[in-house]
Parts: structure tokens; sequence; C-alpha cells
């Protein structure tokens, strides 16, 4: 009997295959730098090509260690001291025309309100407290008290009623059982999720380098080309440069990622780091009390060894005859950086450049621009992150865009441009800012522009800031504010002891364990104090009770 061949499933897995072996690639290349560290001089397009691999990623490395160095020294005091901090929103205006009278008071009176927040912080022994304040015409109105720790939560609200809600962890049986409710037995921090998660550098680089060489061992010198007159122009920056096309037909895109995935499969170390990070979660979650079900290692190690016979499955149906192929070109300046990098499947002799980067420094000038494409019949899908930046004097000044769109229109569309300045102890930026927002509920997008203005500066034990925050919509309906406005102050202290006040029948009350007696308590005391709170902003009340 005479069958028909299928012809969709070996070309969906001749383009599966080629994305799989362009995402293979760019993350074994990290551990070029390693690899191909010590070689000194190439002249093979091969090797000019591994040469800017390891010398782009070493930069790369270096750069991005530098960075989170940076970044690291700044929040060193918010992890290792007890932090105090101080933030008010004032002079908040809403500039609307609003028809009911009452919610237009509202606005009005926002101009003289002042929201002031009271936060403190020892992330060493997982504790937090503070409160909220509402001020009106420089009169306090309400607060609302809270703290944390691992196993106990609580609040108050002292204008209304003078003791504490708290839940201890400790009484989650009573819980379950009043409120039918499951409590942990600890509050979890990101602290302890990234405790469990954080993977060091030198882990990561013994693993990814093997792969790194596996690629470069499994590149013949027929796949790769150059073009030594090239030239590179992009943001002011013009350079002659080499242009390197690394090309994948079918049958060795299938090759390099069947082995990589074998090696990956019996790769001990990189299954280990997986589960371990797995296992670390797993039982932090467990130990807290939340509901978690754990595989076993053997179990694991089971679905590991799947992911990739299927995958190994998957490729051995492509067509070995096809003509499809991935190529990559990037773009080498005489330092063997890599200003450009293009990654492109030719299907059907039809290429679809699914990603594009440029990232280069010189001088003063700091470029980066990474986009995805996903192309898909009726569809313009991309994400896109570009930025750019001058830095000299003291000053860095530039701008951030960020695209995201799966047909013409996009779903965000995001820039601003900033100026920071360093002088002394004190850094001021000032960004302006543009947003276009897809509205699922209108054919119109959401459009608004504003400025942010944000000054720091370091004192002896802790940090000042000061600024402000300013949008307009730009099309605003008739129900929506033409545009916001308000003051931003911030006060924080390093090494302020933090204390959480210690619950008794006196001044607490046990939400979990609370009678019927106590609830009618609250209720006296709350609508006594409500009766005094409106007899004291008397003014105030009338005036909302005026038409």
């Amino acid at each position: 009997m005479e069958t028909t061949p299928s012809l969709n499933t070996p070309r969906k897995s001749m383009k599966k295959t080629l994305l799989i072996a362009g995402a293979a690639v760019v993350v074994v290349l990290g551990g070029l730098g390693t690899a191909y560290a010590k070689f000194d001089l190439f002249k093979s397009a091969k090797s000019v090509y591994l040469q800017s691999e390891a010398e782009s990623m070493m930069k790369f490395s270096a750069d991005a260690s530098k960075a989170y160095g940076e970044y690291e020294a700044y929040m060193k005091p918010y992890l290792e001291k007890p932090v105090h901090s101080t933030t008010e929103l004032s002079e908040i205006t809403v500039d609307a025309t609003i028809p009911d009278p009452q919610a237009q008071k509202i606005l009005d009176m926002l101009k003289s309100a002042k929201l002031v927040m009271q936060s403190n912080i020892d992330e060493q022994k997982n504790q937090q407290s503070g409160n909220f304040e509402v001020h009106l015409q420089d009169k306090k109105l309400a607060t609302i008290e809270y703290f944390l720790n691992d196993t106990l939560m609580g609040f108050r609200l002292p204008e209304f009623y003078s003791k504490y809600g708290y839940i201890d962890l400790k009484d989650r049986d009573a819980v379950k059982e009043k409120l039918g409710e499951e409590l942990p037995k600890r509050f979890l921090t990101y602290r302890d999720l990234y405790t469990a998660v954080a993977i060091k550098e030198d882990e990561v680089k013994s693993i990814v380098t093997p792969y790194a060489m596996l690629y470069a061992s499994n590149i013949k010198d027929s796949q790769v080309t150059m073009n030594k007159e090239a030239s590179f122009s992009e943001e002011g920056l013009q350079a002659n440069v080499r242009e390197l096309t690394v090309t994948f037909n079918q049958e060795e895109a299938t090759t390099l990622v069947k082995q990589l995935a074998e090696k990956a499969k019996a790769d001990e170390k990189l299954f280990d780091l997986i589960y371990s990070r797995y296992h670390n979660v797993s039982t932090l979650m467990k130990d807290s009390g939340y509901p978690v079900e754990e595989i076993s290692k053997d179990e694991f190690k089971k679905n590991y060894d799947k992911s990739f016979d299927d995958l190994l499955a998957d490729i051995t149906q492509t067509d070995k005859n096809s003509k499809d192929q991935i190529k990559m070109v990037v773009l080498v300046d005489g330092d063997h950086q890599i200003l450009s990098r293009k990654l492109i499947v030719n299907e059907d002799n039809k290429d679809d450049t699914i990603w594009t980067s440029v990232a280069y420094s010189k001088g003063a000038d700091t470029y980066y621009r990474y986009t995805l494409n996903a192309p898909e019949e009726g569809k313009e899908g991309e994400l896109s992150f570009t930025y750019k930046a001058t830095e000299q004097n003291g000053k860095k000044a530039g701008k951030v865009d960020i695209l995201i769109k799966e047909t013409k229109d996009p779903v965000l569309d995001f820039s601003t441009t900033f100026e920071v300045t360093k002088q002394d102890k004190k850094e001021t930026g000032v960004y302006d800012f543009k947003l276009v927002a897809e509205d699922e509920y209108s054919a119109q997008p959401i459009t608004l522009s504003g400025n942010v203005t944000l000054s720091e500066t370091a004192t002896e034990n802790g940090r000042d800031s000061e600024g402000s925050i300013k949008f307009n919509f730009d099309n605003p309906t008739p129900d929506m504010p033409k545009g916001v406005s308000m003051k931003l102050k911030s006060k924080q202290e390093f090494g302020k002891a933090l204390e959480i006040p210690a619950m008794s029948e006196a001044n607490a009350i046990n939400l979990a364990t609370i009678t019927d007696q106590q609830m009618m308590e609250i209720q006296q005391e709350a609508g006594m104090a409500l009766e005094k709170f409106m007899a004291e902003n008397e003014a105030l009340v009338q005036q909302f009770m005026m038409p």
C-alpha cells in the first residue's frame, strides 16, 4: 500500500533544530573567555572568530564584575546593618476636571496632604517595623503601625484602637481550625530565596567551559568566512572591521545540538548544579511550612534525562537533504572586540533575523542594543533594549529605550533620556521619559510623558534624597486626569537599632485566638475613637458633608 510522506513535521523540526543550535551557541560562548584566553595570534578566519569571541567575552565578564561590585558596595549597608528610613510624599497635584464636587474636593485637599512612611529593616535578624502616616494641612490625621519577623506579624491603628493585632505563626494550628487557612511556619524573604539559588561565578565557568571547547572543536574552517573590507556604523561610531560569517547547514546544526545534548545529559556537574538549587528551594519551602511536593533525586534525574532524550529524538526527524541554514554574522574591530552580532535563519531561501546585538565602549561613549525577533505569519514580534551614554567630567548623559511588540503597533514603547551629575558626595539625576502602552479596553494606546528629578547625598551614616515626579497623559479620556505631580523626600540611617514591641495581654490581641468578648471591646473602643476623631476634625468632616 502506498503512503504519502508528511512534509510538515521535518520542516518544523528543521527550524527548531536551527533555533536550538543558535541558542546553544550563545549560551556556551561564555566559556570561550577561559578556553581561548592564552592564544596569542590567529590567522585563519576560524581562529580570528574564536579569538574575538574569547576577547569579547573576557571584556564583558570584566565589565559585569565591575558593575556588580559597584552594586554590591551600594547595597552592602542595607544587608549588613539595620536601616531606618523616612520617606515623604507631598505637594500631590492631580490635574483633572471632575463633575463630582466631592471628588474634586479630595483632589484639592491632596495639595496640602503629606504621606509619611517610617521603615526599619534589619536583614541580619529578618525583622521589619514601621508606620504609615497621613498628614493634612500640617496635622497628622491617622497612622498605621506594623512589624514583622520570622514568625510574628502585627499592626496597630493608634488613633482608633490602643492595642496591636497580631498573628504568631506558632498558632498556625489554631488559625487553621478557626479560619480554615493554612499558614506557614515562618515568613520567607527574598534573601532566603536568593541564598537558596545563588551560584558562584567560578562554578558557572567550570561547567560552561567544556561546552565552549566542544563548540569550538565542532567548527570547521569551511564554515567560517571573513571579509576584511567591511565597515561598521551606528550611533556615531564608524570603524573598519572584519565581517566573520559562521554558517551551519542542517546536518552541522544537528550534529552540534546532538553532541551538546549528549554531553549535558551525562554531565554530573551540570545536573548537580540544577538539582541542588531545586532541592535547596524545596527544602527551604518545606522547612518554612509552605506546601510543596519535592520529587526524589532519582525521579529528578529521570526527568532531566528525558528532556534530553526528547530533544535528541526530535532532531533525528530532520531532513538531511534540507538546504536550510543558520548563520551568525559578527563584525570585529582591530582589538578583536565584537561590535555587532546577527543570528539569521535561512529557510526556503528566505532570511529571518532572529537576534541582533550591538555593543561597544569607545572613549567616553558606551552603547548597547539587543533585539530579539520572533517573526510569525501575520505578526512582527520584537523585544528590544537600547542604552547609550556619554560620560565625562563627572557627568553621564544618554538614553534608554525598551520596545515590545507583536504587530506593527507596540505593546510597550518606553524611552527616557537621562543626565546624572556627581559632585563630591551628591549625585543628581534628571530623567525625561515617554511611554506608549497597549490598552486592552480601548483601541487607542495609553500615552504619557513626564519628568523625574532625584538627588542623593551620602551622609556620615546614611543617605539623604529628594526629588520630584511629574507625568502628563497626552490624550486623556474624560474620566482620566491630565497629569499628576508630587515631591519626594527620603532620609536613610544605617546602624540604627530596630526594636519590635513584646506582645502581651496588656498591649496586644492575638487574632488567632480572639474571643467574642475581645471583639466587643474593640468595637466599643474603636467607636468612641471614631467619634473623637470626627469631633477633633469637625471642619474637615463638614467639608465633605457640604454639597
